[in-house]
């Protein structure tokens, strides 16, 4: 008898759902979150996931406000197995978290490690989410 990877391998991905069961069913631009009283997103499994309001000024500062209606929040950093550091992509998010870590030369994407991730958790512990990749 022969073992059945794809069974091994649709379980990890079952597992992966549901630690991404948190991420929410869609993202809100960063103006629509502003006019919010209480800025939140509905996660995929019902939960609301609130914004601080001082996170998405400082972030409203960074980006500039003819920019607002370019990033959707939260900013994903991705978690993957194959790779050695946590990705961040997307121009406005990279923006945003090169100047909050004082990186230069930032590009289309980023990879970061564990210091600069507690750094950047820190700093923006609402308008951040970890998402979990499986490929």
């Amino acid at each position: 008898m022969t073992p059945d990877f794809n069974r091994g391998d649709r379980l990890v991905k079952k597992q992966i759902l549901t630690l991404n069961k948190h991420l929410p069913r869609k993202r809100k631009f960063l103006d629509e979150l502003l006019l919010e009283e209480r800025p939140h997103v509905i996660g995929a499994d019902g939960t609301r996931h609130r914004f601080k309001k001082a996170e998405l000024r400082e972030i409203s500062k960074i980006i500039g406000s003819s920019n607002l209606h370019h990033l959707k929040l939260p900013i994903y950093i991705e978690i993957d197995s194959k790779a050695s550091g946590s990705r961040i992509s997307g121009k406005f998010e990279i923006k945003v978290v090169c100047h909050l870590l004082d990186i230069e030369n930032c590009d289309k994407e980023i990879y970061l490690y564990r210091p600069d991730l507690k750094t950047l958790r820190i700093k923006l512990p609402t308008t951040t989410q970890y998402i979990f990749l499986v490929r």
